[in-house]
């Protein structure tokens, strides 16, 4: 409980910057996922192979989720360390990191998107252990091979936790998904609006699990106020 406290307490004293962070970065990144996903659903629905839709939006999910989370995560540890906790910190562990956690995060998605062929629970295993290489990467400043190394480290000592964390915040964003879209759905039939209130409440939701997950990786490595 004192891991989700801290997360919430980051969240609470950050609240304008991760407002500003989603409309800059979170924004983006969810309209080019927004463009492409309609496209791959068109383009492979005329040809009757939908599944391929699925596994391609999926990869650029996943590689997405890792990319955007730079800004927070340095944000969040920089809050921890007592450090900068400018926008412009922020800002520039993303220019920083945003390439080599891309190029990880693709080698990341084909190992998850292979395991996912052999009856599903090796992809989930594989997505579980090195789910936290961009953690490694923004906090530690550590070199590829050693955010791989350090990531699975992480994901073995802390598997059921970060299961759960990823379970968890997967169900609220279904939840969250649902519920805005039946609600906006009986005030309006504008797809602008939909996705607008989606993306709002993405805005919200999604640092949160990187928070706390930094949290967790700093008490890890010694690092974090719990392990003073």
């Amino acid at each position: 409980m004192s891991t989700l406290r801290e997360s919430l307490s980051i969240y609470r004293e950050h609240l304008l910057k991760i407002v500003i962070l989603g409309f800059t970065i979170l924004l983006p990144v969810q309209v080019v996922l927004i463009v492409l996903s309609n496209y791959l659903y068109f383009y492979y629905g005329m040809a009757d192979v939908l599944f391929m839709a699925d596994w391609i939006n999926g990869i650029c999910v996943l590689i997405s989720i890792s990319v955007v989370s730079i800004p927070f995560i340095q944000l969040a540890k920089n809050t921890l360390t007592e450090k900068d906790t400018s926008l412009r910190s922020a800002y520039d562990a993303f220019m920083r990191l945003m390439f080599p956690v891309y190029m990880v995060s693709i080698g990341y998605v084909i190992a998850v998107s292979i395991g996912m062929v052999f009856l599903v629970i090796p992809g989930i295993i594989i997505s579980v252990l090195f789910f936290a290489f961009p953690f490694v990467f923004v906090i530690e400043e550590a070199t590829w091979k050693e955010s791989i190394k350090k990531a699975l480290a992480f994901g073995k000592s802390h598997f059921l936790s970060l299961f759960l964390t990823i379970f968890l915040f997967t169900l609220m964003e279904w939840f969250i998904s649902m519920v805005s879209m039946f609600v906006t759905n009986l005030l309006t039939e504008s797809y602008f609006i939909i996705l607008s209130v989606n993306f709002l409440a993405s805005v919200f939701y999604f640092p949160i699990m990187y928070f706390f997950l930094t949290v967790k990786y700093l008490d890890w490595i010694g690092e974090g106020k719990s392990a003073v």
